[in-house]
Order: C-alpha cells, then structure tokens, then sequence
C-alpha cells in the first residue's frame, strides 16, 4: 500500500482513493461517527470492511452497508477481542477507533470549569475503552499481522492527547495514554513489519459530541475528514506518526521536541 506524503511538511495528500482493493480493513467503534465513516470509504476504494462493535450497535447495518462483515466486540474484553482475532485469515489495516468521554453524556449543564462529580463507572468506562480497547488490540492483533507478513495499525486519539484538555480532564488522560502508547509501540512493531500511527482529531459531528443528526456545525468536522485521515497515514508506509485533523485543515503530523532514548 502506497499513498505520497511530503517528508519534510508531513502533510497527508488531499486524495479519496489509497489503493486498498482487495485489502482487508478491521475498525472499532465501526457502526457510527468516525467508525462508520472510514468503513463507507475503505469500501467505496475496494476494501473489505470488518465492522466492529458493541452487540447492540448499529454495527451490523452498516457492514450491510458496506458489503463487509460484522464482528460484535467489546474493546474492553480481552476475551472478546481473542476470539476476534481467531476468525481474521486476512488482514491488512487495523483502525482501533472505539472511543467514549468520561463526562456523562446526558449531563447538559457542566461548564468548562467544572469536569463534573467523581464517578467510578464512568472512570472504568473511559479508560477501559479507550486505553484497554487499544492495548487490548494490540495484543490481538499483532500477532495476526506478524503470522501475516506486516500491516497497518491507526488509533484514534484526540487532540486532547496533545494538549491539556480541561473540560474533560480524564478523558484527556486516555488519549494522552493512547498516543504515548502508539509512540512507544512504534520500534517493537516495525521489526514486524508494522506500522503504527495515531489521529487526532479536534471537534467532530458525531454522536458522541451530540451531534445526532448528520449535520456539521461550524467549527467541527465532519466524519469523513477524519476518516481520510486513518485511510491516508495507515497507507503511507510512514510508522510513529501521530497526525492533526482538524476541520478546514490540511493533515499535518505533530512535531514533538526531540528526546534521544538513552535506554
């Protein structure tokens, strides 16, 4: 899989087509939002899409959509994601995408002063899925690409993780954890010939920013901006990367200060 990238700006080509027919690409959290969206243009370029979700998603439809498949699968259970590793004969890009706030999502009312009250099960919740549902991942699937010869790996991220992001502060942890991780897996993954890169996105109309009825509100961007995003740095060949995309934007990679790694 091959897609141009400009080495010295690191800036992801305006394309719509990555060369993936006849590929095999798994997405997590695939029945809606930025899921859902990569899963319609992987298709629409010549893959074959694995939809993967909760049981109780939308997940099965949109792999009817798509004339994938569908895998229910909670990222937060490492049994669950062995047992969908064993069915993957072919696999070629993996887009772990699965992603919830801590905030309560019916909660209207906070501001960005105040992250709201302590609650345990929202706690376990969001690092369950958005740091265990990545490194549980990881530990099933590697393997698969290693038995295969290589492949691609994207995790969605945020620009949260880049920043301190004070409305939502643990959320803010796990997607810090998430792009530390994707660094740190970078050098292990490519002596098994893959690559590991991560997205960040700033604003998206999606369901989880309550944004419910498909439309784009200014400032945000939409699904499939962030979809080519994955597409285009899982097909660049590049590994390490950990890439901004934003609406109105270009997708640029993050320059982080030099650090030489002594150990």
């Amino acid at each position: 899989m091959t897609s141009a990238i400009d080495p010295l700006m690191l800036e992801l080509p305006d394309v719509e087509t990555w060369g993936l027919a006849g590929k095999v690409v798994l997405i997590t959290g695939g029945a809606s939002g930025i899921g859902a969206a990569t899963a319609r243009l992987a298709s629409a370029d010549g893959a074959k899409v694995v939809v993967c979700d909760l049981a109780a998603s939308n997940g099965e439809e949109i792999a009817e959509e798509t004339g994938g498949s569908f895998i229910p699968l909670d990222v937060t259970s490492s049994a669950e994601w062995a047992s969908a590793a064993d069915g993957l004969d072919q696999l070629d890009v993996a887009i772990l995408n699965a992603g919830v706030e801590f905030r309560d999502p019916v909660d209207f009312a906070r501001t960005p002063d105040d992250p709201g009250e302590w609650n345990l099960d929202l706690y376990t919740r969001a690092r369950g899925v958005n740091i265990d549902g990545v490194a549980f991942g990881l530990h099933a699937l590697v393997p698969v690409f290693d038995r295969l010869g290589g492949g691609a790996i994207t995790v969605t991220a945020s620009l949260a993780g880049l920043i301190p992001w004070s409305p939502d502060p643990v959320y803010s942890m796990t997607k810090w954890a998430a792009v530390g991780l994707v660094r740190a897996a970078t050098t292990p993954l490519r002596r098994k010939n893959i690559t590991i890169n991560a997205v960040c996105p700033g604003g998206v109309a999606t369901p989880m920013t309550r944004v419910f009825d498909g439309s784009v509100p200014e400032g945000m961007a939409d699904p499939k901006h962030i979809a080519t995003a994955h597409l285009g740095i899982a097909t660049s060949g590049h590994s390490g990367r950990v890439i901004k995309a934003v609406a109105g934007y270009p997708h640029t990679a993050h320059q982080f200060a030099e650090v030489t790694n002594t150990f």
